[in-house]
């Protein structure tokens, strides 16, 4: 007589064989209309780049109590597995009237043809818990997406990444397509973001009036940024700018007179006659001594450079007395010659 089963829970799987073409992804547990009996069936799929004819694993189903209820092996034959598909959801490996509290799954040998890979000595890793979403989001993200069943924190882990209704891919999947789903995993994960990010007033002209009824927004599966608000320019007073200001030249300081005293006239006698023979007071410049120091003049050079300057003071003198009496007499013997050249010779 046949029986039918229906679904009572559904659980995934919470580990992965790395390296392996095939992966368990979640036992099912269905109980018969008739009979009352439950039934394990367990769902794998293909995530090489083959088909797979066959696959051999490893099970154990264990009780309320975490007595095991039944341990064995069971082969999948004559199987055409495509890249990407999944089956065994249709093939009971266990049927009992007890309930079943957990089934642990090992993957033995997956065949390709006549080539096998054996996955006896592969290591199963342990997989993170997904995150369950809130309920306010998990409805927004669902509307979102346009797709059901959208409970959870979609996540990227170094061995592959949760979609958001909890499938795992594994890296050697090597898709962002969950194959259960639908869902990119990019679009995914943008949406979500953009959910997380807090609302933010509309934005509008200054001229216009705020609506009163919120505008819809459009569904988009894409992140977009707003743009920044377009600040209104502001004038700025007109400045005057003055006329620039020119320096204006400086005078040279008075220089003081420069006296000579007691000392300097026993120490240079002959400078301080010739200074009483020379008609007015000769006033000497300050400003070339004050810019160097005194330890730096000696007074030999000191006394050198004033006999330098009396001497070309006094043949200047000379010439200007000289000079204009002599011109007058040779210009008047000049004359002279050519008048008595003019009367006597012609």
């Amino acid at each position: 007589m046949e029986e039918n089963f229906n679904p009572v829970a559904r659980t995934r799987a919470n580990y992965y064989t790395p390296g392996s073409p095939v992966q368990f992804v979640c036992v099912e547990l269905l109980k018969g209309d008739v009979s009352g009996e439950h039934a394990v069936c367990l769902t794998f799929k293909n995530i090489s780049k083959v088909t797979l004819t066959a696959l051999e694993i490893h099970f154990k189903c264990k009780g309320v109590d975490g007595v095991i209820l039944c341990e064995d092996r069971f082969e999948y034959r004559d199987l055409e597995v495509k890249p990407g598909e999944m089956f065994g959801m249709d093939d009971a490996v266990f049927v009992t009237s007890k309930a079943i509290t957990s089934v642990d799954v090992s993957l033995c040998n997956v065949y390709n043809g006549k080539r096998v890979v054996h996955l006896d000595a592969i290591k199963r890793v342990r997989l993170p818990a997904p995150k369950r979403l809130s309920a306010e989001l998990e409805k927004a993200l669902e509307v979102r997406m346009n797709r059901p069943e959208l409970k959870y924190q979609p996540q990227v882990f170094e061995n592959g990444w949760y979609c958001a209704c909890g499938a795992f891919h594994p890296k050697e999947e090597d898709t962002v397509y969950c194959s259960e789903c639908g869902c990119d995993r990019i679009l995914l994960q943008n949406a979500l973001n953009t959910l997380l990010q807090p609302e933010q007033p509309a934005q509008t002209e200054p001229e216009l009036e705020t609506p009163l009824a919120p505008q819809p927004e459009q569904e988009e599966p894409t992140r977009i940024m707003g743009a920044a608000p377009v600040q209104p320019a502001q004038e700025e007073p007109t400045r005057i700018m003055g006329a620039p200001r020119r320096p204006q030249p400086q005078e040279p300081a008075a220089e003081p007179t420069r006296m000579l005293d007691d000392g300097m006239r026993e120490q240079f006698p002959d400078r301080a006659a010739r200074a009483q023979a020379e008609e007015g007071t000769r006033v000497m410049p300050a400003a070339s001594r004050r810019a160097q120091p005194v330890a730096q003049q000696p007074e030999p050079d000191y006394e050198d450079n004033e006999e330098y300057e009396d001497e070309r003071d006094s043949v200047a003198e000379t010439l200007i007395r000289w000079v204009p009496p002599i011109t007058a007499v040779i210009c008047a013997a000049v004359a002279l010659c050519g008048f008595v050249y003019y009367q006597f010779v012609l």
